[in-house]
């Protein structure tokens, strides 16, 4: 798989469970975009809106420790040497991890404060839409592989499936491949 540079992206739809099982409840279903721009790595992330919601007490675009506890879509993000997790909630919040290896923390990055864009569930759309822009030096490198999921309401869903017995995201070496367009 190739991450474009902006306008082009590259598209990941998270459609089944954690597991590979289909989803077939449609409102569950999120889609990640990869974008490269010439400032970092632009991730957008959209769900359907969802009846009651699942979001903290917090104002938009700003960033929220444990934000996997409420509804959420993430991506993941491999390097040679760690990777990173970024998650963009329904409610326009944020939370960007850097991993040594799977569960090992190296930098929360508490203060980073993103360029980023949110669009609610308003107006008649059918769902929420994020935008974060991570700077090139919170990028691995070089980028290797990549993953994208959804929490909601208990429901576990992934790009790419993972093995285990329950869901467990931190597989990093279980991603698909994938490159910027025009590098090695």
């Amino acid at each position: 798989m190739l991450i474009p540079y902006t306008p082009d992206v590259l598209v990941l739809p998270v459609v089944t469970y954690w597991d590979g099982t289909p989803c077939a409840n449609t409102r569950l279903h999120g889609v990640v975009t990869l974008g490269a721009e010439d400032e970092g790595l632009c991730i957008t992330a959209s769900l359907p809106h969802q009846g009651c919601p699942s979001v903290p007490a917090a104002p938009p675009r700003t960033r929220v420790a444990n934000l996997w506890e409420y509804d959420v879509v993430e991506c993941f993000i491999v390097g040679a040497e760690g990777y990173l997790e970024v998650e963009l909630g329904a409610g326009g919040h944020f939370l960007v991890l850097d991993f040594a290896m799977p569960r090992v923390r190296r930098n929360a990055y508490e203060a980073f404060v993103p360029r980023m864009t949110f669009e609610p569930c308003l107006e008649g759309k059918p769902a929420w839409r994020s935008s974060i822009l991570i700077p090139w030096s919170m990028v691995p490198v070089p980028v290797q592989g990549v993953n994208a999921y959804v929490i909601s309401r208990h429901h576990y869903l992934s790009y790419h499936p993972l093995p285990g017995p329950r869901p467990d995201f931190h597989q990093p070496g279980r991603f698909p491949h994938v490159r910027f367009e025009g590098r090695a």
